[in-house]
């Protein structure tokens, strides 16, 4: 049953992205080994907080409550795989930095139904919760509304950790790029002002050389009055 599962949910989230048009010839599908694996995002706390199932309506509400960043989380993992997105950006895109689980755990930003992923992730734990339906057609059915959100997070231009570090990248280059630019700049400033100290000596210069020469026709003006 697992094993079925998986395979239609990977089928139907890639045939979605393909029919969405997102779907590129670099990205990978998810491995059943991955997806069958047990220890899913906080294992720990899911396994806690599962006899909150019991509960009819509101436990199921509750459960997907506490849970819902690392149930979103999981059905996002096959797009993270797909773009081959590393654990530690995977973080980063999640909970805003890199956090362990553990701190993860008690960070309460890891529950506020502010996060995409969390919101996502709080539905799609209502759709597993419902009886029997649920467990049945819900996995299917969040494997295509993880398709279409990754759909949308690609025409959005892509996870924003990513953007974050193209654009530090662009930044750090064109920083570089500008460097021997300013270098230039700076020494032609410097180069200006040397020839206008310049200039200015030389003027200086004229103005006195002109004083001088002028006194010096004066005097000899005089001289040559007091003679005749």
């Amino acid at each position: 049953m697992s094993v079925s599962q998986s395979k239609a949910q990977t089928k139907v989230f890639t045939a979605t992205m393909k029919i969405e048009g997102v779907w590129r010839e670099d990205m990978i599908e998810q491995s059943m080994a991955k997806d069958l694996n047990p220890m899913k995002k906080a294992f720990i706390v899911r396994i806690l907080t599962l006899p909150l199932q019991i509960i009819p309506f509101i436990g199921g509400a509750m459960y997907s409550a506490i849970n819902a960043t690392f149930i979103g989380w999981d059905h996002m993992d096959r797009y993270f795989d797909a773009i081959q997105l590393p654990p530690k950006l995977q973080r980063v895109e999640i909970f805003g930095h890199e956090l362990s689980d553990c701190r993860a755990l008690c960070n309460p930003a890891t529950y506020d139904l502010d996060n995409d992923i969390a919101r996502f992730g709080f539905f799609c734990g209502i759709v597993e919760s419902a009886p029997i339906i649920g467990f049945v057609l819900g996995p299917v059915t969040n494997a295509i509304a993880a398709a279409l959100f990754a759909c949308d997070i690609e025409h959005s231009g892509g996870v924003l950790c990513l953007r974050e570090e193209e654009a530090q990248d662009e930044e750090t280059n064109y920083q570089a790029s500008r460097g021997p630019l300013n270098a230039l700049r700076e020494k032609g400033e410097k180069a200006l002002q040397f020839g206008e100290s310049i200039a200015n000596n030389e003027n200086n210069d004229s103005q006195a050389s002109r004083y001088l020469k002028k006194k010096a026709r004066e005097s000899i003006v005089s001289t040559l009055s007091k003679k005749t």
